[in-house]
């Protein structure tokens, strides 16, 4: 059984989860066992997992485990299947028009959230004293059942969570003490009741780790577990106490200096795995190059394997092919979330320079905000009165459609570890215009064949790529026909006979 274990899953999902997704397809499509594992507590993830067609057998989820709910169906729990006592009065919430309030003839007793945006289940339920303060809030899971509990101080703090399996009996709880500068610190992690004991850990690496030697102990000595977040679970997937193959992922720049491969310091998110090294089984890099500059550091007493981080399924490499004239014309994109290191600003700044030249092209941007990003980009459109060719999308599922209604993908960042959208652009037959930069842009576009490599931070000069293939119909439609061609690397066989090294050390 392989296990990709991450800290969570949520609507909006970053590119290690969209790479964990095509994984768990590509182990679909060839009939290997697989798991998508989850550490963090939610309360909607199988929601989540179900709309992005991963279904509750292949998601196992640390809480969700321990709460015997891995398998629960959906139940439906109404504001008609609440119990409230005698002399007490359901009316509407006089703060929230879609919700409800319990009353007695003196005051508020609870106040009750419906889940939007239907508006017809029972979100969560907070509980007040005689006060007026919040005493407790429960929150039921998307499934249909109260899942976690929060006690509150008089002081308005959080002071115990309790998770609940759906028959209602107590399996976790956690305290909550002050840390340093006024921050809030779990200073007890317990499991209740869990085969006959109950259970103390040491923090929720401490935690995570029991749970993964929990999953472990089915096909023992023969589960394969890829950490696909090294940083918050390297050192539990490192300390199980039963025997397991392990192998990180990598999926950025490993280095804080990438053209220093030898003395650089590690990216933070790197530096524990990477500093034991010798521990795993194996290191997973998405590309050829960067598999070399490890071995290059590290030497190969470790295995290292480079492995594209997706593939580009059957339905997408035969689909109709569409030429550049019958998409949206002037109509540019760039898929990333918002963020500093993806620097839409100088994708901005580049489209001013465009605009000038060629005033009907627009520029899209799909993604999520991370903090207040989008509002500064917004604002930096503002201030140079682009706001009729510029514009901002959220977070979207269906990429295909943005792709086949792009005629260019742009791609701004300062590093990556494999840019997946570079290779779904592709596999749509949209040119890529990234920087130069390690690793992903140099390994999948093919400078002047099927998109435009332009030096890292060069905006002048990515306005002139962008400019010279819009103004250039055939060369346009040339490098989408090769983007069409070269996306066939990446084709589901090819990236699956690079997991059979590794599959067949399971089968040990």
């Amino acid at each position: 059984m392989f296990y990709f274990v991450n800290t969570g899953f949520a609507k909006g999902m970053s590119g290690v989860e969209h790479a964990q997704l095509k994984r768990l397809a590509l182990f679909n499509r060839f009939n290997t066992e697989a798991k998508i594992v989850t550490q963090n507590f939610s309360l909607d993830l199988h929601k989540v997992m179900r709309s992005v067609g991963v279904d509750d057998d292949q998601v196992i989820n640390l809480f969700d485990y321990f709460q015997g709910s891995t398998s629960f169906m959906q139940n439906h729990v109404g504001i008609e299947d609440l119990h409230f006592g005698l002399g007490l009065e359901l009316l509407i919430n006089d703060q929230d028009e879609n919700g409800y309030m319990v009353r007695n003839s003196e005051r508020i007793i609870q106040r009750i959230k419906m889940r939007s945006p239907e508006y017809d289940e029972v979100e969560s339920i907070t509980t007040y004293d005689a006060y007026q303060n919040i005493s407790k809030t429960q929150h039921y899971d998307t499934r249909g059942f109260m899942s976690l509990e929060q006690i509150y101080n008089a002081a308005g703090s959080i002071v115990v969570e309790k998770v609940y399996s759906p028959t209602g009996s107590l399996v976790y709880q956690t305290f909550h003490g002050e840390a340093a500068h006024n921050e809030v610190d779990n200073t007890l992690y317990m499991l209740i009741g869990y085969k006959g004991r109950n259970y103390t850990f040491n923090g929720q690496a401490d935690l995570t780790r029991f749970f993964l030697d929990e999953l472990n102990s089915k096909n023992l000595g023969n589960n394969i577990f890829v950490v696909d977040r090294t940083f918050e679970l390297a050192w539990s997937v490192l300390n199980m106490r039963s025997e397991a193959h392990k192998y990180m992922h990598i999926h950025s720049n490993h280095l804080n200096k990438p053209n220093d491969i030898l003395n650089s310091s590690l990216n933070f998110n790197y530096t524990y795995a990477l500093n034991n090294i010798e521990k795993w089984d194996g290191v997973i890099t998405p590309t050829e190059k960067q598999k070399d500059d490890l071995i290059a550091r590290w030497g190969q007493k470790t295995p290292i394997y480079a492995i594209p981080v997706g593939s580009v399924p059957e339905s997408v490499m035969n689909s109709p092919r569409i030429p550049i004239a019958e998409r949206t014309h002037g109509n540019v994109t760039m898929v990333a979330r918002l963020s500093p290191e993806k620097q839409q600003e100088q994708a901005i700044n580049a489209f001013e320079i465009v605009h000038n030249l060629l005033p009907d092209v627009t520029l899209t941007f799909w993604g999520y905000s991370n903090g207040d990003e989008e509002n500064r980009l917004k604002g930096l459109v503002r201030d140079k009165k682009l706001e009729k060719v510029i514009s901002f999308q959220n977070y979207t599922e269906d990429v295909s459609t943005v792709f086949d209604n792009s005629v260019l993908h742009l791609l701004t960042s300062s590093a990556e570890g494999f840019a997946l959208v570079l290779m779904e652009a592709q596999s749509h037959g949209v040119p890529n215009v990234a920087y130069r930069v390690n690793y992903g842009p140099n390994d999948i576009i093919n400078d002047q064949v099927d998109g435009a490599l332009v030096e890292l931070n060069d905006v002048e000069s990515l306005a002139v790529s962008i400019v010279n293939l819009l103004q250039n119909p055939t060369v346009l439609q040339r490098y989408s026909d090769n983007s069409y061609k070269n996306a066939n690397r990446y084709s589901q066989e090819t990236t699956f006979q690079s997991w059979k090294e590794i599959i067949k050390k399971g089968a040990k």
